[in-house]
């Protein structure tokens, strides 16, 4: 595995590709949060699970590659 540095990692996460990428995904969650509040899946740990999913994605720090 190729080592990512702090700095090469922040430049990927302040880029206007992820910003766009992480938008579509917070929307996404979004739609998703609402449908379960609304009882609009039939598998809702499923939802969940993807939901949990764009979280740890979207929120996640350098420190968190080499967890």
């Amino acid at each position: 595995m190729t080592a990512v540095t702090e700095q090469e990692f922040l430049e990927w996460k302040q880029h206007v590709v992820t910003s766009k990428l992480f938008e579509v995904l917070r929307k996404e969650r979004a739609t998703m949060a609402q449908g379960v509040i609304y009882g609009d899946f039939e598998n809702e740990e499923e939802v969940k699970g993807r939901c949990k999913a764009i979280d740890r994605l979207v929120d996640m720090d350098y420190e968190d590659l080499y967890e």
